[in-house]
């Protein structure tokens, strides 16, 4: 497992289990579970989210994308120039 999966399953997990932790107090009506008001959950959550979204696998903003150009598509580049 490369470094940029171990980084996406960690933010990953870090930013569910956030939100359910802000979840958790909203549908509790707890204004503060863990000490602290819930909605500063939010400055966790949205960096993982964050790091998360640009870490995943062939998605948008990835850094896991391959720069390979199939076979066909290179044959396709050669004959137009």
């Amino acid at each position: 497992m490369e470094i940029k999966d171990k980084v996406n399953r960690i933010s990953g997990i870090t930013s569910l289990d956030t939100l359910a932790v802000i979840l958790t107090g909203y549908l509790a009506s707890n204004d503060s579970l863990l000490g602290f008001p819930n909605a500063m959950m939010l400055y966790a959550l949205m960096p993982a989210a964050l790091i998360w979204f640009g870490t995943r696998k062939n998605g948008c903003g990835s850094w896991n994308q391959s720069c390979s150009i199939p076979d066909k598509k290179q044959t396709n580049m050669k004959n137009k120039s």
